[in-house]
């Protein structure tokens, strides 16, 4: 057996190499080439991804290019705003929005000719574009009141081929200096610019090619987008099916009598009757679904007065092809007016709370401010046959008792004006071109009794005429004439209760017993009808009564409440509203439709 080393006995270690005085010392000359060859396509692919991941198409990479008072890269604050919201909300979906800060993205974004060619320089995938231009109206209020309003289209381009699909960008703001206002309408645009563009870029392969495939960083990348998205349709689609559902149900009650003119989730209210149509005042909203609450929140649009067609249903006006208005603002207070002989409305406009004005406007748009006041509040105004007045309530200040004030349209002067200390105004309605018809309590009436007196506006001095007077214990609501001011109708409350129609040329009286409480009585043109909106048990319904037999005929019978009823200018249909909570924000609106109803000859 051999016996192990003493380890004194090791060998020394071996002597080192000398290195080689070169590469040609390892591997011979003629076999250099191959080895540079793979260096230079290694180092070659190295420069292809470095340049690739700097100029390749990222389909999530998203330039936002909105122009409200120019680009954010050229220092519109306006323009920051929005794109700084609507990149939030985008990369909080998964997106990668371009944002400014590095010195080479700006130097991309100032010096490119187009911002698609500066996007796709960035290796964006996509860019939202929009120019917006708003109408600046100014509002002529003692500080200054800048109102803006935008309607544009906003596009959704994938930079690799061109491709765009296109929404509808919608908005008002209104501030006392231009700067916030515009600072306002940034901020209420970014989530409607999402709104516009999520489903489509979803949707588009470049990003379906991620959201169906299988790299777990991306899909776990696109989640909050794929859940916000599934959310959006399920929540869009629920409050489209639930319109139409109480839509259809308010539509059956009424056993097919009724003819529906406004859709669904309209806040339409009736102004009156004109030849062929009717004036109306809108106040729709749009739904979208909030990438931040998660929840269905409403867009309002602005308000409109229109003039629409009786034999046509009506599409929201929020839709691109909705006819144009006579008339959009802000805020339309209390109800606007049309005149009995004419095509003009009369309305108090709101200008954001600074000031309220009496407005009159007829169906090609023209449109004039009687009078603007900051501090009175006009309520139901109505223009006299011939256009020449407009009487309205006057309150001089909030909760302050209301005045009887009528004007001239051409200038705005003051032609009468009442104010009764006992607060005792019961509504009025022009007779005729110059005479007003109003219902008071004169202040030395001893019994308190209601009085209909008359006022001819064209003659100086005024003289107020008080030619009827109702008994003690009754009340009398809701004056209206006929066309020809021959009758006037109301209703009486206590007393002999019913609906009171009285000749003007002997004031004199027949009352015709209704069932239940009246309310809202309108001559037909022939002044041989009167609708009237009649109030029963949890309920209310839009009846007729024929004068010369006393015979009363409910048109309706629905389990929503119908009111405001006005005669078409044929007298062959009532025109009404159909009143119900809004399903979808059954907290905070109403819906109200237009509706008609045949009359029997």
């Amino acid at each position: 057996m051999e016996e192990p080393r003493n380890p004194t006995d090791a060998q020394p270690p071996a002597p080192e190499p000398e290195p080689p005085e070169s590469l040609e010392a390892i591997v011979p000359k003629r076999r250099l080439w191959p080895v540079f060859a793979v260096i230079g396509l290694a180092l070659a692919a190295a420069g292809f991804f470095v340049f690739r991941s700097l100029t390749a198409t990222d389909p999530l990479r998203i330039l936002v290019a909105i122009d409200l008072d120019g680009y954010w890269w050229e220092g519109s604050q306006p323009a920051a705003r929005l794109a700084d919201e609507l990149s939030a909300e985008l990369a909080e979906l998964g997106f990668d929005p371009v944002k400014g800060g590095d010195p080479k993205v700006m130097k991309a974004l100032e010096s490119a000719q187009d911002p698609k060619l500066a996007a796709k320089a960035l290796g964006a995938g996509f860019i939202i574009e929009a120019r917006l231009a708003p109408e600046v109206v100014e509002h002529p209020v003692k500080e200054g009141y800048f109102e803006l309003r935008v309607d544009a289209p906003v596009t959704l381009t994938f930079l690799e081929k061109g491709t765009s699909t296109e929404g509808r960008l919608r908005g008002y703001s209104g501030a006392t200096k231009k700067d916030r206002a515009l600072a306002l309408l940034a901020d209420s645009m970014a989530s409607q610019a999402l709104d516009a563009v999520i489903a489509q870029l979803m949707d588009h392969p470049s990003v379906r090619e991620i959201t169906e495939g299988s790299d777990i960083k991306l899909l776990e990348r696109l989640q909050p987008a794929r859940t916000f998205l599934k959310s959006r349709a399920a929540e869009l689609g629920r409050a489209s099916d639930t319109y139409t559902s109480r839509a259809r149900e308010v539509e059956a009650d009424e056993q097919g009598r009724v003819t529906f003119l406004s859709h669904p989730a309209a806040e339409d209210l009736l102004v009156g009757a004109s030849e062929g149509g009717y004036f109306v005042k809108t106040a729709d909203v749009s739904v979208f679904f909030s990438v931040h609450s998660k929840q269905l929140v409403r867009s309002e649009a602005l308000e409109t007065v229109a003039w629409r067609p009786l034999d046509q249903k009506a599409a929201p006006t929020t839709d691109p092809g909705a006819p144009k208005p006579m008339w959009r603002g802000y805020h339309v207070y209390s109800y606007p007016s049309s005149q009995r002989d004419g095509d003009r409305v009369a309305l108090v406009e709101d200008l954001f709370g600074w000031a309220k004005t009496i407005t009159t406007v007829d169906r090609s748009g023209q449109e004039k401010r009687v009078r603007i006041d900051p501090e009175h509040r006009f309520v139901d105004p109505r223009l006299a046959p011939g256009g020449k007045f407009v009487a309205a309530y006057d309150r001089p200040a909030p909760g302050a008792p209301a005045d009887l004030m009528v004007l001239e349209t051409d200038g705005g002067k003051e032609v009468f004006g009442l104010h009764t200390e006992n607060q005792s105004l019961g509504g009025f309605t022009w007779l005729d071109e110059e005479r007003l018809a109003f219902v008071y309590v004169p202040e030395a009436e001893a019994d308190e009794a209601r009085h209909l007196a008359l006022v001819d506006v064209s003659k100086q001095p005024l003289s107020i005429e008080r030619p009827f007077k109702a008994k003690p214990e009754e009340d009398l609501r809701y004056p209206a004439a006929s066309r020809d001011g021959a009758k006037l109708v109301c209703v009486v409350d206590g007393g002999e209760p019913g609906i009171a129609v009285i000749d003007t040329a002997t004031w004199t009286r027949k009352v015709y017993a209704v069932e239940g409480r009246a309310e809202w009585p309108t001559f037909s043109p022939d002044a041989a009808r009167v609708a009237f909106v009649a109030q029963g048990p949890g309920s209310t319904d839009i009846a007729v009564l024929t004068l010369a037999t006393g015979e009363v005929k409910k048109l309706t019978q629905g389990t929503a409440e119908e009111g405001v009823p006005h005669f078409s200018a044929d007298g062959k249909r009532v025109l009404f509203e159909v009143r119900y909570r809004d399903p979808v924000f059954p907290r905070k609106r109403w819906v109200s439709r237009i509706a008609s109803a045949a009359v029997e000859p």
